[in-house]
């Protein structure tokens, strides 16, 4: 098992990750709303785009599968605090020694590139994660690790 330290996520931290983080969005503000835009874009190769809540619990953050997609997807983290599994390809494998377990906060929003290895995020805590995913109609190919990945604090 390879045991990887889980840090913030922050602005470059991760390539193939674009981020704006909580509150870096410009706010407008009305009487009874405020609309904070995204300035994240993505560059979808597809126009048949579709969007979901996903939900996720505490779980211990070991994670033996990544996967990958042929086209980006924008994630919005809503609630919870979640941690989540990026890590690099090669030659169509997945490269273990890139791996990076971040810890992100509500209000993150993020951009995962075409053929970034990913999982699907967990919650560090009690509080489930709750996350409004924006992608392309496309497939999500599984890869089991060679070695699992262990984040820890």
């Amino acid at each position: 098992m390879k045991r990887i330290l889980i840090k913030d996520l922050v602005p470059g931290l991760v390539s193939g990750v674009e981020v704006q983080m909580p509150g870096a969005g410009p706010l407008y503000q009305e009487n009874y709303f405020e609309w904070t835009p995204s300035s994240l874009v993505a560059k979808l190769q597809t126009h048949e785009v579709s969007g979901g809540v996903l939900r996720a619990w505490h779980h211990t953050a070991i994670f033996r599968e990544v996967e990958t997609h042929s086209d980006a997807e924008m994630f919005f983290f809503v609630s919870g605090v979640s941690l989540m599994l990026f890590m690099d390809i090669h030659q169509g494998q997945p490269v273990p020694e890139t791996a990076q377990v971040v810890r992100i906060l509500p209000g993150t929003q993020i951009v995962i590139t075409e053929n970034k290895a990913h999982f699907v995020p967990l919650a560090e805590g009690d509080i489930p994660v709750e996350i409004i995913v924006v992608a392309p109609k496309m497939a999500a190919p599984r890869m089991t690790l060679p070695v699992e990945i262990e984040g820890i604090r």
